[in-house]
């Protein structure tokens, strides 16, 4: 089997934070995310997979008219606005939003239209089944992109203390280790380890209740994900085990 190994820093940790290993509990920053899975998940659940993929559509569609057509516009706007925006840079931007405002309107009505046609088939079903995969897989998008970002701005011994307990952060990271893996080595952002604690598994995520309570996840054992603590180059020659 071939390993690649990811470049990653190692945050210094807050004082005190090595001897205290990540709650058992699952805490606010946990089920936050778990609130942003579930509103994603719905929401596209109730849109379904067909509406869902030419809403994002209509909008890269919007900006793509909006560059094309904003030069033949933008004499309008000097004309109709040029007493009050002077800048033919703004009267640039000007054209560009007008534009884009018409044209992701249309899209989008277009888009609604053809998931209500969907929606009424019979293949309704099935487009609200893969609309709730999509929604869910949206959501851990995001808290992807909110890890790299936050590795690429902030050091991780900024970072507050609730987000370091998160059961959730090493999901998370696994993820953004993962999406770094895929581009090109020079656009591989640097991405900090988790502070070591308590094994985060998936049934957390599935299976959450407040601390207290008697209910949990099934007893069926699940496997950890151990995250890695070492500091490799990416893009490492693989090596055979």
């Amino acid at each position: 089997m071939r390993r690649y190994e990811l470049h990653t820093q190692n945050a210094r940790a807050k004082p005190g934070h090595a001897e205290n290993p990540r709650d058992e509990h699952m805490n606010a920053v946990d089920y936050a995310l778990l609130a942003v899975l579930a509103v994603s998940g719905l929401l596209a659940f109730l849109r379904g997979l067909v509406r869902e993929i030419l809403g994002i559509a209509a909008w890269i569609g919007a900006a793509v008219i909006s560059l094309w057509a904003a030069p033949f516009v933008r004499p309008y706007t000097k004309t109709y606005l040029g007493q009050y925006l002077t800048d033919p840079t703004l009267q640039d931007y000007a054209a560009f939003g007008a534009v884009f405002i018409v044209a992701v309107i249309v899209l989008l009505m277009i888009s609604h239209w053809v998931g209500a046609l969907v929606r009424q088939s019979p293949l309704g079903g099935v487009d609200r089944s893969l609309g709730l995969l999509f929604g869910l897989a949206r959501g851990a998008a995001l808290a992807v992109v909110a890890y790299i970002a936050a590795s690429w701005l902030v050091p991780m011994d900024r970072w507050p203390e609730m987000v370091l307990q998160a059961r959730s952060l090493p999901l998370t990271y696994q993820g953004a280790a993962w999406v770094a893996g895929q581009l090109p080595q020079p656009y591989r952002p640097m991405l900090y380890v988790p502070p070591k604690g308590k094994d985060a598994i998936a049934a957390d995520l599935l299976y959450a209740t407040p601390a207290g309570r008697a209910t949990g996840a099934p007893g069926a054992a699940t496997p950890s994900i151990t995250i890695p603590s070492t500091t490799t180059p990416l893009g490492k020659p693989p090596a055979r085990e």
